[in-house]
């Protein structure tokens, strides 16, 4: 009779050569490799459901189209169905990520001569820069034809009016739907070491541009947006060229994104935030408004509600006042508070590749992961290569079929996780992995 033991260590299940017991797999597992099918199942249940039942589409359109469209003058303003749209971009992306991920970059990546883990790694960063040189060439043309183009005192003349294009709304939603899209793919897939920070910055950005939004503020976002998503391409393209190789061509892209994060996070963006703080109300002046007229030079009607208002009913009266100008502020700056200690950790990357060519990513992913090696030992156990080529002792484990090859592209992975980590010394981490730098590891 064939004995089989769950493996504590380890946490998957081993058996004998003879055995065939799949890994333990947890709940998070199962939805990062299930990405594609649950993201599209839900998309095709809505599709269905509009087509299908037509009595049922006043309630199913929002999910694919705008709302609040207003034939009469060809803009839209902003209304709670944009919920709905904003979820189902979640979703969309959610599923676009993962197909250009897995059947695309990383398959290509493989093609190149990647290992498994560098051409996930690589993978990854293709999708960065996929998504944001779109996005940001989306917005930066929205701005670049604006009356504001660098004229931030301009960034008021329009407000509160409440009608923006088409490709203003949907560049602002499609924005936060990838922001709220990125929490629910940090907690999910394996957390990095800047998880903490990750995760605050896009719920600070993800609630300024929520209420941005509901209070009209679509320039101001429109020019935070882009002078935050050009670097967020940069990088990922330089790291690209470093897991290609392209050493030279690594060293000017990231010496390019040094020198734009410096100039847009922290030149532009603090002129804008001065800019607001000066400009307002010199360009426009305290007090409440409804469908763009002034109806109140109060204020303060109301206690603390008329924050609250906009996000009650969007009809309701939109105020603006020193303390809504500070909250406003208030996010900018901690964003900004943000960016500088990234910053600081980039330049001390940098400072460190120059000076002794050994860098090290401070902001990169811990790197647990436990590779089978190819060769097996006799007795139908498989030896566990750890970093570097460090082996450990040999261990029987599950060889069928039906074990975890998550993102692996067939290659068997065991991943160690909570108390049962593989205790690996850090220096035996492959340090191409862990550097912002593009110096060769040593």
């Amino acid at each position: 009779m064939e004995k089989e033991t769950a493996s504590p260590e380890l946490n998957v299940y081993v058996s004998s050569p003879s055995g065939s017991r799949a890994k333990e797999t947890t709940f998070r597992e199962w939805v990062v490799d299930n990405q594609i099918g649950i993201s599209l199942t839900i998309l095709a249940m809505l599709l269905a459901l509009h087509n299908l039942y037509p009595s049922l589409r006043p309630y199913t359109q929002p999910f694919f189209e705008l709302s609040y469209y207003n034939p009469a003058t060809n803009q839209y303003v902003q209304g709670w169905d944009d919920v709905y749209f904003v979820f189902s971009a979640a979703l969309a992306l959610t599923a676009i990520r993962a197909i250009a991920i897995e059947w695309v970059i990383q398959p290509l990546a493989r093609q190149a001569g990647l290992g498994r883990k560098g051409s996930v790694r690589l993978a990854e960063q293709g999708w960065q820069v996929m998504y944001y040189s779109f996005v940001w060439a989306t917005g930066l043309y929205l701005w670049k034809n604006s009356n504001y183009w660098f004229d931030f005192s301009a960034i008021w003349d329009e407000w509160p009016a409440r009608p923006m294009s088409g490709l203003m709304k949907w560049y602002l939603l499609v924005e936060l739907a990838f922001l709220i899209q990125s929490i629910f793919i940090i907690h999910v897939e394996e957390r990095r070491k800047d998880h903490y920070q990750m995760f605050a910055h896009h719920i600070i950005t993800s609630t300024l541009l929520t209420s941005a939004y509901i209070y009209g503020f679509y320039n101001v976002s429109n020019v935070v947006l882009c002078l935050m998503d050009i670097v967020d391409f940069l990088l990922p393209s330089a790291k690209i060229l470093k897991y290609l190789k392209y050493q030279n061509a690594c060293n000017v892209g990231f010496g390019i994104f040094m020198t734009t994060w410096f100039i847009t996070r922290h030149v532009l963006y603090n002129v804008l935030c001065w800019s607001i703080y000066l400009n307002v109300p010199a360009r426009m002046s305290y007090g409440c408004y409804a469908h763009g007229e002034m109806i109140s030079e109060n204020g303060y009607p109301d206690a603390f509600s008329y924050l609250f208002a906009p996000f009650m009913d969007l009809e309701n009266p939109v105020c603006m006042n020193p303390t809504i100008k500070f909250i406003f502020l208030a996010f900018l700056v901690s964003i900004q508070l943000l960016s500088v200690l990234w910053f600081t950790m980039i330049v001390r990357v940098a400072y460190t590749t120059l000076t002794t060519g050994a860098a090290e990513d401070s902001r990169s992913d811990e790197e647990d992961e436990v590779e089978a090696d190819p060769e097996s030992t006799p007795n139908g156990t498989t030896r566990l290569a750890a970093k570097d080529g460090v082996s450990t002792a040999p261990v029987a484990v599950d060889t069928s079929p039906t074990l975890d090859r998550r993102r692996s592209n067939g290659s068997t992975t065991m991943r160690a996780r909570g108390r049962g980590r593989v205790p690996f010394d850090q220096s035996d981490r492959k340090a191409l992995l862990g550097r912002i730098g593009c110096e060769k590891p040593t």
